[in-house]
């Protein structure tokens, strides 16, 4: 290796830090096996020097890409290349079925005529553009949204701070009991309502520390597991971390259930 290569890789290394570019632009694995080729050669002290410098920013670099991967896997960010990979290992009849269950048709053949086809085509044609008649409808207002909070429902006389901070601990007592299990699988409950209630329950012990989440963005799996360390509320950087909870999910969860069960 030439030494103005070498000088050119180090500071290559230094550019990626100061500017936070992308770490994996670097080839870790190639350039040590590079240095590795030309240790024995190396003979001055300033040979060796050179030679731990480049390591020493190599190492700053494989530190940089451990933190990049941690990011996006607590925000649920999937890379193209990963989504790619994953698309590729996936059979003909898996992505047949993710099709299907994504696919939501405008009209179906089975519940309309050519002649109604037909008859609906001839109305959109005879319509005049939204350009010409959009003063005849004009926009709905939209209403203001907010969101309630523990506060909130206690001022309204919704829920009293005693029986929120019992259903709390019933949930951090049930989390305990059972030790790390998957997401869904302990929020989920036999009522969709209650499941919804315990989702939002137990929300406030992640948020005060007293509960985990370990998210695979890979296989999407959300883990939650108590915390073992007597946690105080969290007063550092908050993140948002949405996870999906739908009827339509709860529904197929509860019959893999009774399939379990019988």
């Amino acid at each position: 290796m030439k030494l103005d290569e070498l000088f050119r890789q180090i500071n290559f290394c230094k550019t990626i830090q100061k500017e936070g570019t992308d770490p994996f632009d670097l080839d870790v694995k190639k350039f040590l096996e590079t240095l590795k080729q030309y240790l024995k050669k190396w003979k001055r002290l300033d040979d060796l020097l050179l030679d731990a410098e480049a390591i020493s920013e190599l190492a700053k670099i494989i530190e940089l890409q451990g933190k990049w991967i941690r990011d996006r896997s607590s925000s649920f960010y999937i890379d193209p290349v990963l989504m790619e990979l994953k698309l590729k290992m996936l059979e003909p009849a898996q992505l047949a079925n993710a099709f299907f269950e994504s696919w939501h048709p405008i009209i179906s053949m089975d519940r309309i005529t050519a002649k109604r086809l037909k008859e609906g085509l001839d109305y959109w044609n005879a319509l005049l553009p939204f350009s010409e008649r959009k003063e005849e409808f004009p926009l709905p207002s939209i209403p203001e949204t907010f969101a309630f909070d523990i506060e909130d429902l206690i001022d309204l006389n919704i829920l009293s701070r005693t029986e929120f901070e019992d259903s709390i601990k019933a949930v951090l007592k049930d989390l305990e009991a059972r030790g790390r299990i998957e997401y869904h699988d302990f929020i989920y409950d036999d009522e969709f309502e209650d499941s919804v209630k315990k989702a939002y329950l137990t929300s406030y012990l992640v948020s005060e520390g007293k509960a985990e989440l370990d998210i695979n963005p890979l296989e999407e799996e959300v883990f939650i597991s108590p915390n073992k360390v007597n946690a105080k509320a969290n007063t550092g950087e908050v993140r948002s971390i949405p996870i999906s909870l739908s009827y339509e999910d709860w529904m197929r969860w509860k019959r893999k259930q009774k399939q379990k069960r019988n």
